[in-house]
């Protein structure tokens, strides 16, 4: 006869990776995907992360239905399918950003898999609704998804777990000193504006942190190396950025998924500040602001290592 105490755990270990499973952080990410090279990468980071539920993908800002086809043949390419991607209204481009097309380039024939056709602020406020205080939402580029979602939704901020923002500039950073209008903000100022006012539970990784944060070319050679799927075709959009050879990617999206992922980890001070977006589309500290908890002194060797040992990982199924 076999001891009860035996038996019971074996039931536990045998229901371990379900539990495990279930205990995974859901989240959406919403991404200006095609811009700058790092979020292409960040999304990398998110599907490749064995703590993500990740229930969507939500384009924003610019031509968001090439965006959406960008994502889409990149989550076709890491094996992700089973990702929905919404897309965002359209804004019109300004020609200074053409420099954009590259990247989209590399998808723009891509049809085996089409977006959501629900639009992303009505699918981020099904999504919360569906998983009210579960989900964080982690925001990557302009805030026009977000802050759609909010007047389709006005309890958006009580109903998301957290929203992580990569977003704004404090202090600056060494040889930038001073506050400056950051790009996710100064491209959608009045929404980043709702959106910081909202009273979310908001962490932003603003400019302060991750403009410490680029990625070495021993660093860049070890993602060439692992040659799966999912790194050949970041090594291939990662061409298609590059200006000049001496053009290197700064982590600004990952440090915003990082810390989504592990709170406070990645970072050697966290403070709260109450801030506000002014009409210029500075992120200043003010009185009147709501408050912010906001990441500085990023831990530069153990992000990367991390990150990039995550991006090296081969898809295997989940529950």
């Amino acid at each position: 006869m076999i001891p009860v105490r035996r038996l019971l755990l074996v039931a536990a270990i045998a229901t371990a990776p379900c539990v495990a499973a279930a205990e995974r952080s859901k989240v959406l990410l919403d991404t200006d995907i095609g811009t700058d090279i790092d979020d292409a990468w960040a999304l990398g980071f998110v599907v490749r992360h064995d703590d993500f539920d990740v229930l969507g993908v939500t384009v924003t800002d610019g031509d968001t239905a090439a965006r959406a086809r960008l994502a889409l043949k990149l989550l076709r390419v890491a094996g992700r399918d089973d990702v929905p991607v919404a897309v965002g209204r359209a804004i019109p481009v300004p020609a200074e950003r053409a420099f954009e097309s590259r990247q989209l380039e590399w998808a723009e024939d891509f049809t085996a898999r089409r977006p959501i056709a629900k639009p992303a602020a009505d699918f981020v406020v099904d999504v919360v609704r569906k998983h009210p205080g579960a989900v964080t939402l982690i925001a990557v580029g302009p805030l026009q998804n977000v802050a759609d979602a909010l007047r389709r939704e006005p309890r958006l901020p009580q109903l998301v777990r957290r929203l992580v923002l990569m977003s704004g500039c404090i202090e600056g950073w060494p040889g930038k000193p001073g506050p400056i209008p950051e790009w996710n903000v100064v491209q959608a100022i009045a929404d980043a504006q709702l959106v910081y006012g909202a009273g979310f539970p908001l962490t932003i990784v603003p400019l302060d942190a991750t403009m410490l944060v680029q990625l070495r070319e021993d660093e860049r050679e070890r993602v060439r190396e692992r040659r799966t799927p999912l790194t050949s075709a970041l090594e291939s959009l990662y061409r298609l950025w590059l200006k000049s050879p001496a053009s290197r990617m700064t982590l600004h999206d990952q440090l915003a998924v990082a810390e989504a992922a592990s709170p406070g980890a990645y970072f050697d001070e966290i403070r709260t500040l109450a801030i506000r977006v002014d009409d210029a589309g500075v992120t200043r500290v003010d009185p009147a602001g709501k408050p912010v908890r906001v990441c500085l002194g990023p831990k530069r060797d153990l992000l990367l290592d991390d990150y990039l040992r995550t991006l090296g990982r081969v898809r295997t199924a989940r529950p």
